[in-house]
């Protein structure tokens, strides 16, 4: 499969993931909390290459990819996420600068559930929501007891790895990953240019 056709396939599942989420959040009143950004300043997320190919693909097309390639990988102690921006101008959505174009991780959280050992849906979401919004928060893990519909984490990577096994599987820091699925993207060009030659 062609790395566009790869892109293509993941940005499908990113749109079904949207559309669940916002079933989910229309039942429950579950949101973020405008101008927060907390989950986005954690150090330690971690996420796979392949939610970030969509991500590198309009780096790649917009000229930015070998920029943002040598910068990640001349910081590798930097642990925050090279997208985001800790300060927000007006008209922005938010904290992430490549909103339209972030991983899966980043869409999942605060909207979505784990399976726990007994494959028992548990919710993961924010300690801001949960203390801000107590009754949104209270009405989803109602909602998730009775067996209404909620986005499972499992559900979405198995569907990513379908699309590419080797760069679907490996979790790592989070601008490793961004890193990897870049470095995935120029070498595929990079490929094609020299045969094209």
């Amino acid at each position: 499969m062609s790395i566009y056709r790869k892109v293509q396939a993941i940005e499908r599942v990113f749109a079904s993931l949207e559309r669940e989420v916002a079933t989910f959040q229309d039942a429950t009143g579950m949101k973020c909390l405008s101008g927060c950004g907390l989950c986005c300043k954690k150090p330690d997320i971690a996420a796979t290459p392949l939610e970030f190919l969509p991500l590198a693909y309009q780096l790649y097309k917009d000229g930015q990819a070998y920029k943002w390639f040598e910068e990640l990988r001349s910081e590798p102690e930097v642990s925050i996420c090279k997208a985001f921006r800790p300060f927000v101008s007006e008209g922005d959505r938010g904290f992430c600068g490549q909103y339209k174009d972030r991983g899966l991780i980043c869409r999942l959280f605060g909207f979505s559930a784990m399976l726990d050992k007994q494959g028992i849906p548990q919710l993961v979401t924010c300690k801001t929501i949960k203390t801000e919004l107590p009754e949104a928060h209270s009405v989803a893990v109602k909602h998730i007891a009775e067996k209404q519909p909620v986005p499972v984490m499992r559900n979405f990577y198995f569907q990513l790895r379908a699309i590419d096994a080797e760069l679907g599987q490996t979790l790592m820091p989070i601008n490793k990953a961004i890193e990897e699925a870049i470095k995935a993207i120029l070498s595929y060009y990079s490929y094609r240019q020299r045969r094209g030659a």
